[in-house]
């Protein structure tokens, strides 16, 4: 297992990694047999799993656990412990892309609804010429069938769409089987990658106001929203 610098958030673990660790452990993990589980969190998440034991034990016993979000970089160095920098979900989706195109690994997609993962596998052909898609995939997570398919396609990196927790229990039950080099929960990625969801402006992104846009274009996930950006962090910061 992969064993980088790591802070601790309620419990719940989060590696230290820059952009070229990442790439380091990328390149690492497909050069080799075994099945790797990238994490990936917000404060949401690390709110819901410091008070579910099944979920913090997935994301403490992955091989890397990235921060999907500033606000967790922020509460690390608030605590006196700080995390380097955020690796965004898309942006580690499209970087491993990038890599397997370089590389000559396969990408499958998994999840995301009805043919979204194959709209979101086309997007990232058209951004990454030569990058080999070994399929696509609405099935359910109780559809097993689709690990044979995945293992039969000889695919090197798994997407998963099946939002947290679901697809963390799935990919550290299945990984295995799978026969998949790295495989990582991604969320609403597929959607964003379709135009389903359009992704923040880069102004927005640069001043770290993501959630801001998030809650205009979906105002329904404002109790979502309320814990990671308010409950989330004066939790973490009250809570020794």
């Amino acid at each position: 297992m992969w064993q980088p610098d790591f802070v601790q958030i309620l419990g719940v673990r989060v590696d230290n990694m820059t952009w070229k660790a990442v790439d380091s452990f990328a390149l690492k993990a497909l050069s080799g047999n075994e099945p790797n589980q990238i994490v990936t969190v917000n404060g949401e998440h690390i709110l819901a799993a410091s008070n579910n034991g099944r979920h913090r034990d997935v994301i403490n016993n992955a091989d890397v656990v990235v921060p999907d979000a500033t606000n967790v970089v922020l509460v690390s160095r608030l605590k006196g412990r700080g995390l380097h920098q955020t690796i965004p979900g898309v942006d580690l989706v499209l970087w491993l892309a990038k890599t397997a195109a370089e590389t000559n690994h396969t990408v499958f997609l998994l999840g995301g609804g009805t043919d979204i993962a194959k709209v979101a596998a086309s997007k990232l052909q058209s951004i990454f010429p030569g990058l080999k898609i070994s399929g696509t995939s609405s099935a359910d997570p109780d559809e097993l069938e689709v690990i044979k398919e995945i293992r039969d396609a000889s695919s090197d990196i798994v997407f998963v769409a099946y939002g947290a927790p679901k697809q963390e229990y799935w990919i550290a039950e299945h990984k295995a089987a799978t026969g998949a080099k790295i495989l990582v929960g991604v969320g609403g990625t597929f959607d964003m990658l379709s135009g389903v969801l359009p992704r923040a402006p880069k102004l927005m992104r640069s001043l770290h106001l993501e959630w801001l846009w998030r809650l205009i274009i979906q105002p329904s996930r404002i109790g979502r929203i309320w814990n990671a950006v308010i409950v989330f962090p004066f939790k973490a910061l009250t809570t020794k």
